[in-house]
């Protein structure tokens, strides 16, 4: 019989992992990544459209934009993708466990292999279940929900492609609609925070597009160590509740 997932103590989880030293490391360093990523996307973006707009309008709808050549701007793009898979795969396996030393060895482990195996997944995540709502609304989300551990399955057990999706429907198995209000939960949550940005919209595009990045990243970081603990749960792992790296 699988355990049974309790949602207050997944949520528990992810608040005790980012209250401690090392969630505070990974917390600016998500911050870092998302600036980063908007300043990378927002001059692509205007340098695809820089010539049909004029510059009031492009500092207005893309205040962290910085005059790099379209080109550049599109291979970085491609890099910050990498990077945040990588550091993806270092969140979850600090949020699991030693968050508190992150970065350790055990952390970055084999971290090429499994930012590529990582990625492929992801993609066939992101198509089962885009075809899945494209059918019928609920196979779709049968599927998100049924491979909701992939990714953190082959960061954690370094599991190849189909070893970590038969893994994830296993641990889902008995779960899904605890996952699926754990989800809902956890969506409704990033869009209250989400509206942090909006209410500093009239600050001005810059200081409201670094806020919304700073809080993206934040939110991000929650869902994953949500997840974390979730799986800590339907694993077996023992101290879901308490488990803090000291």
């Amino acid at each position: 019989m699988s355990p049974k997932l309790s949602t207050t103590s997944a949520l528990n989880y992810a608040v005790s992992q980012l209250a401690t030293r090392g969630g505070a490391i990974l917390v600016a360093a998500y911050a870092a990544y998302q600036i980063a990523t908007q300043v990378v996307i927002q001059s692509l973006f205007v340098g695809v459209l820089g010539s049909s707009l004029d510059a009031a309008q492009l500092s207005q709808a893309y205040p962290l934009a910085v005059g790099l050549p379209t080109t550049v701007s599109a291979v970085l793009t491609v890099a910050v993708v990498l990077a945040g898979t990588a550091l993806g795969v270092v969140a979850m396996r600090a949020l699991y466990e030693d968050i508190d030393a992150v970065p350790t060895a055990d952390h970055t482990r084999r971290l090429v292999r499994t930012v590529g195996v990582l990625f492929v997944v992801s993609v066939i995540v992101f198509v089962a279940t885009t075809i899945g709502f494209v059918f019928l609304v609920l196979p779709g989300l049968f599927l998100a929900v049924s491979l909701v551990f992939a990714a953190l399955v082959v960061a954690v057990e370094d599991a190849g492609i189909g070893e970590s999706l038969k893994r994830s429907w296993e641990l889902a198995s008995g779960n899904r609609l605890r996952l699926f209000l754990l989800g809902v939960v956890v969506v409704i949550g990033s869009g209250l925070a989400g509206v942090v940005g909006t209410l500093f919209g009239g600050v001005g595009p810059l200081v409201s597009a670094l806020l919304t990045s700073v809080v993206s990243g934040l939110v991000s970081l929650f869902s994953v160590a949500v997840l974390v603990g979730a799986y800590r749960q339907l694993a077996g792992e023992d101290g879901v509740e308490t488990s803090v790296a000291a």
